[in-house]
């Protein structure tokens, strides 16, 4: 079978540099370049010897399909070939394949007609074998003498017994005719294999969720969100793996918190750090909350509180004496000088073998954040079961409300807020971008499984993320097949090559005509079997 072809379809104000471009990103030696009647060539008919001469330096053959005169003329006269597609000589040799053959012919006999313009049809061995074999059957069956049939049968008359030969032949005549009709009818049909042209697609598409818009805009990239703001609350016991989430040796001792700096009381959550004048830190177990100070007069009271305090890390240097202690998170703010602690006993060593790292808190504590989050996002989707409802990373945020640990367990209070979307919206909006991008793509529909970016921008107040998904495939032109079919039907083999020859969307195409003395299609589409070729 011959190799393919490519026709090129100019567009009114392509260039030659547009059309060069074309021409070498073609995978096809054969190429046809068709050219509209007001193809802006005419007013540079140069232009079409430079488009010659780029097509001979990368090994192509050339041709040009045009009903413009003026740039015939100029491509006579440059010798670059004109595509004639109704060429008599080549509709002389199909033809011959298509000659009545004896009804033994198999469809594995059947042949093909390769579309490839400019390239005369190849006929098979097999099929000029049938062909010389009927003409050699034909010529005996004419030249074998006439031989009188006996009689078979008892006659009363000559009048009868031509009477009766007559019936028999009627009957015979009929038959062959009904035949004749329901080969035509039931057997003729049509096989095209179809290579579509591809468009390499990359774009890269801004969207915006919403929760603010009911329904997708388009044309503006933003798609309606859903959003949620959800509290939990649960416990965790904590649970030491290995040595390392014990800290025997740590120190720790009670320290006195006080307020110097408002009448307002003071909140301090867990594992508040409190840091000694070279450095040392230790923690508080529990959240407190420091009285606010009292006035005495015009003075400021300073309150204070009780409150243990565990060593940072274990070390023989933490068993300190009775000491001055800042708050570092306060450090920066007016708070820092107005918060502060003092220990009246030395530090000594904890002895009690299940006091937990401040490791092993954190391990457990992040533990316990993601598996409330993670049911509050499994209750969410459970609500909504019929939606395609999708979180991508970075559009949900988590806030501890409350966090309590004592020796054995830690509880706490998440608020989550998340922004979710419909994956059909979205699809809708790769769907129309790409479309729009690509006009000459028709239908585009984005079935791939998606691989989804992280957000590049949240704004939870306003109910709004922001991402941009990025595509790069290649994507064949849209074929309705149903509707070629339909324009097919009842054809010759003439009138099919010029319907598929003027789709754009068809790279090259084989016909074949079964049994070979079919000359058209059938007029029932659905005899005629249409196939894409998946390379």
């Amino acid at each position: 079978m011959s190799e393919g072809f490519e026709i090129i379809r100019a567009r009114t104000k392509d260039n030659v540099a547009i059309l060069i471009d074309r021409l070498m990103r073609s995978k096809q030696p054969e190429v046809v370049l068709v050219l509209p009647k007001n193809s802006i060539l005419e007013a540079d008919l140069n232009s079409l010897k430079i488009l010659k001469e780029e097509a001979e330096s990368i090994g192509k053959n050339l041709s040009i399909s045009t009903e413009n005169n003026e740039i015939k003329i100029f491509a006579e006269k440059i010798q670059l070939p004109i595509f004639n597609y109704s060429s008599p000589k080549k509709e002389k040799k199909i033809k011959r394949m298509l000659d009545i053959v004896p009804p033994s012919f198999k469809k594995s006999d059947e042949i093909e007609i390769n579309l490839i313009p400019q390239q005369e049809p190849v006929i098979s061995e097999l099929a000029k074998n049938n062909d010389s074999e009927l003409e050699k059957n034909l010529e005996d069956f004419y030249n074998e003498p006439k031989s009188k049939p006996k009689n078979k049968f008892p006659t009363v008359g000559s009048k009868r017994l031509l009477s009766f030969n007559r019936v028999i032949i009627s009957f015979v005549g009929i038959g062959v005719l009904l035949l004749a009709m329901a080969m035509y009818l039931i057997l003729p049909k049509v096989n095209i294999k179809l290579s579509l042209k591809e468009i390499p697609i990359k774009v890269a598409i801004p969207v915006a969720i919403s929760k603010n818009i009911s329904s997708p805009d388009f044309a503006n990239g933003i798609i309606p969100g859903q959003y949620f703001l959800l509290s939990k609350s649960g416990s965790k016991i904590i649970e030491t793996s290995n040595e390392s989430d014990i800290s025997p040796l740590k120190t720790g001792g009670f320290i006195f918190i006080y307020n110097a700096y408002s009448a307002a009381s003071q909140k301090l959550v867990a594992q508040t750090r409190f840091e000694t004048k070279d450095g040392k830190i230790f923690r508080i177990q529990n959240s407190v909350i420091i009285p606010g100070a009292k006035m005495s007069g015009t003075k400021l009271v300073p309150s204070s509180i009780k409150v243990e305090v565990i060593s940072d890390a274990a070390g023989e240097e933490y068993q300190i004496g009775p000491s001055y202690f800042t708050i570092p998170g306060f450090k920066g703010s007016s708070k820092y000088a107005g918060f502060y602690a003092e220990s009246t006993k030395s530090m000594t060593y904890i002895q009690n073998n299940s006091t937990l790292s401040s490791q092993g808190i954190e391990k457990t504590k992040k533990n316990l954040e993601n598996a409330l989050v993670n049911e509050l996002k499994k209750d969410t989707l459970n609500t909504f079961k019929d939606s395609d409802l999708k979180l991508i990373d970075g559009a949900s945020t988590v806030k501890i409300d409350d966090f309590k640990a004592d020796s054995q367990t830690i509880s706490m209070k998440i608020t989550w807020q998340a922004i979710f979307f419909k994956e059909k919206d979205f699809r809708g909006l790769v769907n129309y971008s790409v479309s729009n991008k690509y006009p000459d793509l028709k239908i585009f529909d984005f079935k791939d499984n998606i691989t989804y970016p992280q957000t590049t921008k949240s704004d939870f107040k306003k109910g709004e993320i922001f991402f941009t998904f990025e595509l790069d495939k290649a994507n064949a032109f849209a074929a309705d097949l149903a509707e070629l079919k339909k324009e097919l039907a009842g054809l010759d083999e003439n009138g099919m090559r010029n319907v598929i020859f003027n789709k754009n969307f068809i790279n090259s195409a084989t016909i074949s005509l079964w049994p070979i003395w079919v000359k058209q299609a059938p007029g029932n589409p659905d005899k005629i079997n249409i196939t894409l070729d998946k390379q």
